[in-house]
């Protein structure tokens, strides 16, 4: 298409006549709407573990994108993200008819849409909520494939190279006067997933198979499509004001929450002008706390925080310690999906990477943040799943805890996790039973502490450093201190009972390691050991588990948890030296 062919076919003039057309189109449409309302469906759980009955998948970025105008692209994913949270999972009933703008509605900015593309006149254009063609292609290619009835589908005017177009597969819309709408006679789930280079829209149904109604396929010849970011003819009413162009490397975002001097020291490693972070609190002077303050994104420009829900969090998760909330796990969980949604909300649309606190994942997958590009995962626990087997298998051996059965995550979460780490390209993490479990494609960071004392220990004492709860191996203590008679500290509360330790001699640790000879720490989980790495630092010999994190050495020796018999041996072995 010649330049000054471009210049008519998008004057001024021309675009206020489609303007006006497309207006007088939506109009009608308005009214046949509220004249014969469509039904909108949900997700009713009836056919999650149907089989498949079709399934389209599509490249989701353009190999042919250049430095200006890839960012049509990233915003075209963003627009998918969006619009894939309101179709994945809507079961469709037999014989009512689905239709597309009926469950997105109107896209536009106030929903979260950005500038993405869209074909217009034969150009690749930026507009508001562009690129949402790919979605509905898929789902017309889909419904082909599952044969179901269409009862409105439009062909595109221009046919993009590699596009399911070209094989007269393809289904645009436009709000809301060009719609996409089929039925079948039977019901049928829709499921839609953006991995990080593809999108996929399959079909679920209890009945059985159907072939795929090839007629219904021809080809057509692709056609050269203008790019207004790169066509070069400035004197076109519709080419945009150019900017400098971007970099062609993409940039990641970090997505943090609480800070690991661990995580903190990779990030500082790794991070580049051009990434971005979202961070649960912003530098002030009333919060002293060095518990979010992210040494990495110090000074860095283009950082973004949720402050408001950070300190609301931290004041409920307070008032629900002291007075001793049984739910203080689930609240944790609420307030994690709260601040998962407000980042989801602040990501930029160039980031193409993504550096992810774990207990914000699963959140972030569920609200399709995650699709369209790659992420990495700092792992600060075992995945939900792995920690209910272990605590089962702990309340198995203790059944008259209290706490050992306190609070188990939903099964959904569990799903939602699952299916998130599985996605994740690395597993970071110093935590070495995390690093064991994910060691395909685990990146492992080392434990950060004070240098390892020279001097042996002077003290003689026996530490239990934690709080009397099942999950740290309290039992196992009280059995071994038994059968021993051993005299040890305690460090925390008795939770599991107010008499817990009743019978055997202890004393309240108050924080001087110097009295302390040796550490028995027999827990069945610990995320984060910092006690251990500051006797670590001052050379007490430790007895633990694989629970706890860290490598065995001549001063860690490291058992399974709930290995009694070792525990004993282990204790014995450090009394008769």
């Amino acid at each position: 298409m010649e330049q000054e062919e471009l210049k008519e076919k998008h004057s001024f003039i021309r675009d206020s006549l489609f303007r006006s057309k497309m207006l007088a189109l939506s109009g009608i449409r308005l009214y046949k709407n509220l004249k014969a309302p469509l039904p909108k469906f949900q997700d009713d759980n009836q056919l999650c573990n149907a089989p498949i009955l079709a399934i389209s998948e599509s490249e989701l970025w353009n190999p042919n994108d250049n430095a200006k105008n890839w960012i049509l692209t990233a915003g075209k994913i963003e627009n998918l993200r969006i619009a894939s949270q309101l179709l994945d999972g809507i079961e469709v009933k037999a014989n009512q008819v689905f239709s597309f703008w009926k469950h997105l509605g109107n896209p536009n900015f106030g929903k979260g849409y950005v500038i993405g593309r869209e074909i217009r006149e034969g150009c690749v254009v930026p507009t508001i909520a562009g690129g949402l063609c790919q979605l509905s292609n898929a789902l017309y290619d889909a419904a082909l494939k599952a044969n179901l009835d269409i009862v409105e589908r439009h062909r595109h005017t221009k046919v993009i190279k590699g596009s399911l177009a070209e094989k007269d597969r393809d289904a645009t819309v436009k709000w809301n006067y060009i719609d996409l709408r089929f039925k079948a006679p039977f019901d049928f789930r829709i499921e839609v997933k953006l991995t990080a280079d593809k999108l996929i829209v399959s079909f679920k149904s209890a009945e059985a198979s159907v072939e795929s109604n090839a007629k219904r396929t021809a080809l057509r010849h692709s056609s050269l499509i203008n790019d207004c970011y790169s066509c070069g003819n400035v004197a076109c009413f519709k080419h945009p004001k150019q900017e400098p162009e971007k970099a062609e490397t993409a940039s990641s975002c970090f997505i943090l929450d609480e800070r690991w001097p661990e995580f903190d020291q990779y990030i500082q490693s790794i991070k580049r002008e051009s990434d971005s972070f979202i961070l649960p609190l912003a530098p002030n002077k009333v919060v002293s706390s060095d518990r979010y303050k992210w040494r990495a994104a110090q000074n860095h420009k283009k950082t973004r925080y949720n402050s408001l829900a950070s300190i609301a969090r931290a004041v409920q998760l307070r008032r629900a310690a002291k007075y001793g909330s049984s739910n203080i796990f689930e609240l944790q969980l609420k307030w994690d999906q709260k601040l998962a949604r407000k980042a989801a909300a602040k990501i930029p649309i160039d980031s193409q990477h993504l550096v992810i606190s774990q207990n914000l994942l699963p959140f972030l997958y569920k609200s399709g943040a995650l699709g369209g590009g790659t992420y990495d995962v700092l792992m600060t626990r075992l995945p939900m799943e792995s920690l209910h087997a272990k605590l089962d298998r702990a309340f198995a051996k203790h059944p008259g805890s209290p706490t050992l059965k306190d609070f188990r995550a939903p099964s959904y979460l569990i799903d939602w996790e699952n299916k998130a780490l599985n996605r994740a390209r690395k597993i970071i993490s110093p935590h070495q039973e995390i690093v064991n479990l994910f060691s395909a494609k685990a990146s492992p960071l080392n434990w950060q502490h004070d240098p390892i004392a020279t001097d042996k220990p002077k003290g003689r004492k026996i530490l239990f450093p934690a709080s009397a709860l099942g999950r740290k191996g309290a039992y196992e203590m009280k059995e071994i201190a038994s059968e021993l008679n051993l005299e040890f500290m305690v460090s925390g509360r008795s939770i599991e009972a107010a008499n817990f330790w009743d019978g055997l001699n202890t004393q309240s640790f108050d924080g001087d390691y110097d009295q302390i000879g040796l550490i028995i720490y027999p827990t069945y989980i610990e995320h984060q050991p910092r006690t251990i790495l500051k006797a670590i630092a001052k050379g007490i010999p430790i007895i633990t588990t694989t629970a706890c994190g860290i490598k065995a050495s001549e001063q860690v020796q490291v058992l399974s948890a709930g290995d009694r018999a070792g525990l004993l041996h282990a204790v014995q072995g450090y009394l008769n030296t």
